[in-house]
């Protein structure tokens, strides 16, 4: 274990290096000043003179990028041209956000999918398998925008149950910071009033950004256990007259877990991706909503950083699936 965790991680460093090196090359191609858009047309080119070498922008690409590295070895990200902040203070404000949606709708895909999947592997009913088998097509089907601008429409405009956007109301305000996770920061000053609202602002963008989680896992849970009913170990089980809720949660389920696993860990890395486009439509002031920012503002050094926040987000997750595979399935030797 410890030489395959060594591996890994000297190949992670090379991923995320490779990573940093692609992303500043491909924001660098684009001829555009992000300095002379900040400022406006009425910039004197005095004054963009000035703010470019401020932000060290007249300076050759490969020095740019040194610098980059060697701030980022210091943990110091260099300064946003969009906000005018350190990029490292943004990343802060807006990396909670994010990862708090994103395991929140993680949740809510694990929480209905396997147990849809599972249903519609062992039901007897055809007609109810084919039934979470549609629904599961049509999550897959329909984008993420399509999706919450629907929900924008029905619980909002309609219904008038869930709130519009933003993670919570203004009236209420945000917790009392302890790691920028809302519902946490909620939940540990034990503040009921704010977790509920919390809950409330949430529910909309995680519900549709999990909706094609919810159907990839369904029906990945559903083929494996079609698989695992096969088994001659589950058969021998029926034989010895063990119940059937039994068999089916306890050697069903777990052994069909282990392509889940993987699968949700994909997941969690399409939602580093698809959280830009519901944070967008949702106010959703997280990464992908900052993202969207500074990549209109041509921001570069706060763009390579975001890739490489994602990188590193993506390849610790592989790593995590990696080491639940052998804890699933201690058959499975990591070397």
């Amino acid at each position: 274990m410890r030489i395959f965790l060594i591996r890994r991680f000297l190949g992670m460093i090379l991923v995320w290096i490779g990573v940093s090196i692609l992303t500043f090359i491909i924001a660098n191609i684009v001829p555009r000043d992000p300095v002379a858009l900040r400022l406006g047309p009425k910039a004197t080119p005095e004054a963009i003179a000035y703010w470019r070498n401020e932000y060290g922008l007249d300076q050759p690409y490969p020095v740019q990028f040194v610098k980059f590295l060697s701030g980022l070895l210091r943990g110091d990200l260099g300064n946003s041209v969009w906000s005018g902040r350190p990029v490292s203070r943004d990343l802060v404000d807006y990396l909670p956000a994010t990862l708090e949606l994103s395991f929140f709708s993680l949740f809510l895909s694990i929480l209905l999918g396997i147990p849809l999947g599972v249903l519609a592997g062992t039901t007897s009913k055809k007609w109810l398998d084919s039934c979470i088998q549609i629904v599961s097509n049509f999550g897959l089907a329909f984008p993420l925008f399509w999706i919450g601008l629907v929900f924008q429409i029905i619980f909002y405009l309609r219904l008038g149950v869930l709130p519009f956007d933003s993670r919570v109301d203004l009236v209420v305000g945000p917790p009392d910071h302890i790691t920028g996770f809302y519902i946490l920061d909620s939940f540990i000053n034990q503040d009921w009033s704010r977790l509920s609202d919390t809950l409330l602002h949430i529910l909309l963008p995680a519900f549709t950004l999990s909706i094609p989680a919810v159907s990839a896992i369904a029906r990945m849970t559903r083929g494996s256990t079609l698989d695992i009913l096969e088994k001659d170990y589950i058969r021998m089980a029926r034989a010895k007259g063990v119940p059937r809720s039994l068999v089916i949660w306890k050697h069903v389920l777990r052994n069909s877990l282990l392509p889940v696993i993987t699968l949700a860990g994909n997941i969690f890395n399409s939602f580093l991706a698809g959280v830009f486009v519901v944070e967008v439509v949702f106010n959703w002031p997280g990464l992908g909503w900052y993202a969207t920012k500074v990549i209109l503002a041509f921001d570069y050094g706060a763009i390579v950083s975001i890739t490489l926040i994602i990188a590193i987000f993506c390849t610790v997750v592989n790593l995590i699936v990696d080491i639940l595979y052998q804890f699933f399935d201690p058959r499975i030797q990591l070397t």
